[in-house]
């Protein structure tokens, strides 16, 4: 994988259509390791500061990785890769080893990220809220009724790899 400018991201990844093309988020605390398959994230400008935003929901088993984490990443998967992206999504870190098992090779710089990523988006981490309840769209409340919301994880992206 090779390093490109921040500001080239918009060349590999359409912020618009994450939906349709998901990701696997990467995190590390330092004592666990693991990830799991994202169809919702964001990117745009806070605070100055390129930004990207994942959603990761409380009954998760990374959620408590990425509470005590400093970076994560996130790894938009060339598309031979379909069926690991789909198991990172139905699997669980708390059950068995995925990273192990998926058979792909990590790389740990700064935050873990696979190294056959089509594009890696290394970021680190600069906040974190959770959805409240009392505050979103009539159409998106009944997914929080029974098992709570999601948390925002926000971090500055500070590098970009892409495949050669």
């Amino acid at each position: 994988m090779k390093e490109i400018e921040i500001t080239e991201l918009n060349k590999y990844v359409d912020p618009l259509s994450i939906g349709n093309d998901p990701a696997i988020v990467m995190v590390s605390d330092g004592n666990e390791t693991n990830g799991m398959t994202i169809g919702w994230a964001g990117f745009g400008v806070l605070w100055k500061k390129l930004m990207a935003t994942v959603y990761i929901h409380k009954l998760r088993y990374s959620k408590h990785i990425f509470d005590n984490a400093k970076y994560f990443a996130i790894c938009f998967m060339k598309p031979e890769h379909k069926e690991i992206v789909k198991y990172f999504g139905t699997a669980s870190g708390k059950n068995e080893n995925k990273i192990e098992r998926c058979g792909l090779e990590i790389i740990n710089d700064t935050a873990p990220y696979f190294k056959d990523s089509r594009v890696a988006v290394i970021c680190r981490k600069m906040g974190q809220s959770d959805f409240d309840i009392n505050h979103v769209d009539e159409g998106v409340e009944a997914w929080y009724q029974k098992d709570g919301v999601h948390s925002q994880y926000y971090g500055e992206i500070v590098k970009v790899y892409v495949s050669d």
